[in-house]
């Protein structure tokens, strides 16, 4: 969900590079390096030896798959998960889903997440926004920036919970804080509007400055937001900018 903005107190969309955000239900598939959640996520701890392409841009070969299989039946964690990709990048939901719960349940944050994205799009299985939101938690548990912004999403459209926009803004942060830029462009509108906070258009621009570093069209946004701001408040968010920074790959790093 790409948040509204408030213009002279009634809502206009915002219109951003990030139409992938929006159809995340109907895209399971994303580069791997697209700064929007994608909807089939993979990263890896060691990248296996017989990975030789990016993962979750193209689809796998059958050796590619018996070779992952074999792994996987050893009981390694990372090969579980890379497998679900590899078989839902050819349709086999519910085998890559078998395979996502076990490394899920060995600890892989991203397995969990791709687990919970099989259910939200209803792939494999009935759209679940319980089974969903049960998955996201658990990898956002284990600090899954796509799951945090994913849950935050769930509780502004109140799906699989109730609608809570404190709760929305919570899970923003979080992913934010990972340098994810849907997040910290979901939390400059959030801010700007007043929604689960006080309005604050200094830390709205900051967010939104991040984002952009992050690769975000945010002309639309940023000429709402910084109407009637001072030179003073704009100095002000891009000193606070620079203090929130986090590399958008961050969370890649730590893997």
């Amino acid at each position: 969900m790409i948040r509204d903005y408030n213009i002279n107190d009634y809502f206009r969309p915002a219109v951003l590079g990030l139409v992938g955000l929006a159809m995340l239900v109907i895209a399971p598939l994303a580069e791997a390096d697209d700064h929007t959640p994608p909807g089939v996520k993979v990263i890896y701890v060691r990248a296996p030896k017989y990975i030789d392409k990016l993962p979750g841009n193209t689809l796998y070969s059958d050796q590619d798959i018996e070779q992952a299989t074999e792994l996987a039946r050893l009981g390694d964690a990372e090969a579980q998960a890379n497998l679900g990709v590899m078989l839902t990048t050819k349709g086999k939901y519910q085998e890559a889903a078998s395979w996502y719960k076990q490394a899920a349940n060995m600890g892989i944050g991203t397995a969990a997440y791709n687990l919970g994205t099989l259910y939200y799009n209803g792939q494999g299985f009935p759209q679940d926004y319980t089974q969903a939101r049960h998955w996201f938690e658990l990898a956002a548990g284990r600090n899954d920036p796509y799951a945090q912004f994913q849950l935050g999403m769930m509780a502004g459209d109140g799906k699989g919970m109730d609608v809570s926009i404190p709760q929305e803004m919570s899970w923003y942060l979080k992913a934010a804080a990972q340098g994810l830029p849907a997040a910290q462009y979901n939390l400059a509108v959030m801010y700007h509007n007043g929604e689960g906070s006080d309005q604050d258009d200094v830390r709205a621009y900051a967010w939104l400055l991040l984002a952009q570093r992050g690769g975000v069209d945010i002309s639309e946004a940023k000429s709402v937001i910084t109407d009637g701001m001072t030179p003073e408040q704009m100095q002000s968010a891009e000193k606070l900018s620079r203090q929130l920074y986090v590399a958008p790959d961050a969370y890649k790093r730590q893997q």
